[in-house]
């Protein structure tokens, strides 16, 4: 299959690139090149000329494009960068893909669309509720998804992300298990791409592997997806 990453020179791009690259040919949209040896379209996920170029020929989106980690929750331009690349740039990157006749999307959203997912019931309340601008931005991010599959037909599977980090800093550092290693996020984007779900679908992904705090119990059954790294 071949992939169009959007975002792919991030933290997150770091973690999934060389797993999806061993199975489908990956082309990388982004401001700088990424490390692994992939195809690389220069650019932002807000220029149409770049995603017009970036999605000609491809058959799949991934979509990890985020805004600016620096000054994590600081003030209004923070919040800024984060709506242009979860909303606006998301927005235009699913239609330049669209009408370049990808049918599938692969959305890298957060369990911070909810406001506070550690105690929350979901079963009396599942709808996404958060209020602060970056967890506001994935919510947005979703219903961009959600119009996508209205608009044009598309398969768009939304991962709900939980603190995703390099398996050597997840296995040394005394972190909550809800975190994720990066191992177990690059499988759950590489089944997320081969198991597309007939329309819209959004999923817990976890390193709580014991169930305690977060269930990913549809990802399992939806996608064969299970988180599998270990501490001891």
């Amino acid at each position: 299959m071949r992939v169009l990453v959007a975002g792919g020179s991030g933290a997150v791009g770091a973690m999934v690139l060389p797993v999806l690259a061993e199975r489908h040919e990956v082309r990388v949209l982004d401001l700088r090149a990424p490390d692994a040896p992939v195809e690389f379209v220069e650019g932002s996920v807000t220029d149409p000329g770049a995603l017009a170029r970036a999605a000609d020929g491809q058959d799949a989106l991934v979509y990890m494009a985020m805004g600016r980690k620096t000054g994590w929750r600081d003030g209004l331009e923070w919040a800024r960068t984060h709506f242009t690349v979860s909303v606006t740039g998301l927005y235009l990157t699913v239609e330049a893909s669209a009408a370049a006749g990808v049918r599938q999307v692969v959305y890298a959203s957060s369990m911070s669309v909810y406001d506070d997912y550690q105690t929350r019931d979901f079963a009396k309340s599942p709808d996404p509720d958060a209020t602060d601008a970056y967890g506001l931005s994935k919510r947005l991010g979703e219903q961009v998804c959600l119009a996508a599959v209205r608009q044009h037909g598309l398969k768009v599977t939304a991962l709900r992300l939980v603190g995703p980090m390099p398996d050597e800093e997840w296995r040394a550092a005394d972190v909550s298990p809800v975190m994720t290693a990066a191992s177990d996020v690059a499988t759950a984007f590489l089944a997320a791409l081969e198991r597309p779900q007939p329309t819209f679908a959004a999923y817990t992904i976890t390193g709580d592997h014991r169930r305690e705090i977060l269930d990913w119990t549809p990802a399992e059954r939806d996608l064969g997806w299970r988180p599998l790294a270990r501490r001891t």
